[in-house]
């Protein structure tokens, strides 16, 4: 491996608006990594993002960009439909791997993925950066030091505009359950996963879903589809410190309100909010610790921002980004294991399925 680590991103189309505003921008900013190659579905594509990106290399080819001897990692980036095969293509090839949330349609793909990867003990990275801002990671450490005292509670609570009655043809896939990108797994899996990062585990919980939407407008085609996914989440547990928890996601709600995260304790409160999904970043934070009288504005340290400070304003895509690929840049050159990985995401796929089965069943899931 050369002093940067070359990165291949497979899905990496001038088209592709998540690529190229999130992990292209964040290997940018860093000096551990450089872009070398991209994948696309065809291979003029290829040749015209390697171009837009100045990368070397452009494939239509996931093996042939994972092997090339220019490409020390492989990104997967593309429709979580295609995760499971990319991963099975590009594992021969020995190298990293940093997939996208979800990593499979199902628990079953993920737990084939997971394994893929410990057998040929290849670092392996998960797309879940909201437990790398600086705001989850403050939250996280200032329940550790006692800010709020005891944790009595917590509750989470998001409204989308998407995932509703009203779409579009390259969102198609969001309502088909069998495909496994949805409402529950993306939206309630990235910000799920930073509750729990937070907060602890979920240690038994309920759940109850509704579909308000049963089917949706694909606009800009003039069509409609069945749907099969839910748009009303709700969840209540308990978390490994005995703490009550209330979760509820939705997705259609005309006037969104994003995502708000308020934790009560027996000295204290943290109240978490953001525009938008918890990954998104641009994240407030606000607290009153056992001398407040009052909430206040919560400032950040800047000892949890590790990207370039030149991100701190980010809106938060760039940023977060860039705090999960330093920490994978970690793993891969000392051995650590800092970001959070295909093991993680086979356990996040698991509390999902115990939300499906509790709101399918009506009965309590326990772990």
């Amino acid at each position: 491996m050369s002093n940067k680590i070359r990165t291949g991103i497979i899905g990496a189309s001038i088209n592709n608006g998540w690529a190229s505003g999130t992990h292209i921008p964040a290997i940018e900013h860093l000096d551990e990594f450089e872009l070398t190659a991209v994948g696309t579905s065809n291979m003029t594509s290829a040749k015209k993002s390697a171009e837009a990106f100045h990368a070397d290399h452009g494939f239509d080819n996931m093996a042939e960009l994972a092997q090339h001897p220019d490409v020390d990692m492989v990104v997967v980036s593309i429709n979580v439909k295609e995760h499971y095969h990319a991963v099975k293509t590009i594992t021969p090839a020995g190298k990293p791997i940093y997939c996208e949330w979800p990593l499979g349609s199902n628990t079953g793909e993920a737990l084939e993925m997971q394994e893929w990867v410990a057998s040929a003990q290849l670092p392996n990275a998960i797309g879940l950066q909201a437990r790398q801002a600086p705001a989850v990671q403050y939250v996280k450490d200032l329940l550790a030091d006692g800010y709020v005292g005891k944790v009595l509670s917590a509750n989470l609570k998001i409204s989308i505009d998407g995932m509703g009655g009203v779409s579009d043809k390259s969102n198609a896939y969001l309502f088909d359950r069998k495909i496994g990108g949805n409402l529950l797994t993306i939206v309630g899996g990235h910000n799920l996963d930073a509750f729990t990062h937070m907060l602890g585990d979920f240690t038994e919980l309920s759940a109850l879903t509704a579909q308000q939407f049963p089917e949706v407008e694909l606009v800009d085609i003039k069509k409609v589809i069945k749907k099969t996914t839910d748009d009303q989440i709700m969840i209540t547990g308990k978390l490994t410190s005995g703490a009550a928890a209330i979760v509820h996601i939705q997705g259609g709600v005309k006037h969104q309100k994003g995502l708000t995260i308020e934790i009560f304790g027996d000295k204290g409160t943290i109240v978490l909010s953001a525009p938008a999904s918890i990954q998104f970043g641009s994240h407030q934070l606000r607290g009153a610790g056992p001398t407040d009288n009052e909430l206040r504005e919560l400032t950040i340290p800047d000892a949890y921002y590790w990207a370039p400070l030149s991100l701190k304003n980010d809106s938060g895509f760039v940023l977060n980004m860039a705090q999960a690929y330093r920490k994978f840049a970690q793993d891969i050159q000392e051995g650590t294991s800092l970001a959070p990985n295909f093991e993680d995401a086979v356990k996040l796929h698991q509390l999902l399925d115990a939300v499906e089965k509790s709101a399918q069943t009506g009965e309590r899931q326990y772990f």
